[in-house]
């Protein structure tokens, strides 16, 4: 019996058209690759540059590099540099705004960072005039000195959207102050100056009469006046009753009594504070911003607290002589006692628009 074998097919040669036709297809597939967006993201430049010109942004450009970053910034009227990964700017060749993030922030004569001036809270919002490599030239509450740029989160004034301002309403100076950690609000800031009209506004530093007054003259308040005034302010402060207190420490230390009430009341909340109930501290004395609780001077009474606060405050800030004297008035950062007392810079108008409250001006 005969096996029948199929047939082997027989080979087509491929037509010319039909080739033709395979070639253009791998071209148009070509062709669609190379404008297709690659699948794997490219990554963001390391630093972005801002130019300004009239107060707004004008352009910006990314760099992978500081030094590139930082040469196309400063070619525009005003520029800065930023870090892309956390938005924080590192470099600016215009005024500004900065935020003090060291613990206490010195604030320094020289731009070597050698002579200390004065020094200021963290979360204390800064004029700055000038960035120069590792200090910042900046301005707050009357002074003008040299800090270390890596303490500072900068802002150009060109990304600032609210400010500081003085403005006046009858006869106060009215601080709407924008700062962090609790250090921003609007407070009275003693008497306007008879230069400032009704309603005027300044965003740059204005200096109250109030804070030029003499600590070193007898208040003409009386003791029953000083306990009217923190009975209808504060009905349950334990201070009711502290008035002969206040002008006993007057009278033997030669320190204003009402100054040393609003101090008081500032710094205790009316002697309702922890410090002041635990230890009997009205002022604050000691009260550092690490630890404020702890490094507290402790006192045995209300009235010993009066009477050698009173002392120290007559000796070593009213006079002449004295360690911290910068002039016998509550002042601002610039002179007086808030140069070295108390590291909020507007510690000196809290307690002037206490004493203007209470009429002691």
């Amino acid at each position: 019996m005969s096996t029948i074998r199929p047939k082997k097919p027989k080979k087509r040669k491929a037509s010319l058209k039909g080739m033709f036709v395979l070639v253009l297809l791998l071209l148009l597939f070509l062709f669609w690759l190379k404008d297709k967006e690659p699948s794997v993201l490219r990554p963001e430049p390391a630093y972005t540059a801002e130019r300004y010109s009239d107060g707004k942004v004008s352009s910006e450009k990314g760099f992978d590099s500081f030094v590139e970053a930082k040469a196309y910034a400063e070619t525009g009227e005003t520029g800065a540099v930023r870090r892309s990964y956390d938005e924080y700017f590192i470099w600016m060749n215009g005024k500004g705004i900065a935020i003090a993030r060291a613990t206490t922030l010195s604030i320094h004569q020289d731009a070597a960072l050698k002579k200390r001036i004065t020094y200021v809270a963290s979360g204390t919002r800064l004029k700055v005039d000038r960035v120069s490599g590792a200090s910042a030239l900046v301005r707050i509450a009357g002074v003008r000195g040299y800090v270390r740029t890596k303490s500072l989160e900068l802002y150009p004034i060109e990304r600032t959207r609210t400010q500081s301002y003085y403005v006046r309403e009858g006869e106060r100076l009215v601080h709407h102050i924008v700062a962090d950690a609790g250090l921003g609000g609007v407070i009275t800031a003693g008497k306007a100056p008879n230069g400032m009209k009704e309603g005027e506004k300044s965003f740059d530093h204005v200096k109250s009469p109030s804070l030029l007054l003499d600590l070193r003259k007898a208040s003409r308040l009386s003791a029953s006046t000083l306990d009217r005034f923190i009975k209808e302010q504060a009905p349950d402060s334990p201070l009711v009753g502290k008035g002969k207190a206040f002008k006993k420490a007057e009278r033997e230390h030669g320190v204003n009594a009402a100054y040393l009430l609003a101090h008081a009341i500032h710094e205790s909340n009316y002697g309702r504070s922890a410090i002041a109930r635990e230890k009997f501290n009205l002022f604050g004395v000691n009260a550092t911003d690490t630890s404020p609780k702890d490094d507290a001077t402790e006192y045995r009474s209300f009235e010993d607290s009066i009477d050698k606060t009173a002392a120290f405050i007559k000796r070593d800030y009213l006079d002449r002589e004295g360690k911290y004297h910068r002039g016998p008035h509550l002042g601002d950062k610039s002179h007086g006692m808030n140069v070295f007392y108390a590291s909020d810079p507007y510690w000196s108008e809290k307690i002037a628009g206490i004493m203007l409250k209470m009429d002691a001006l």
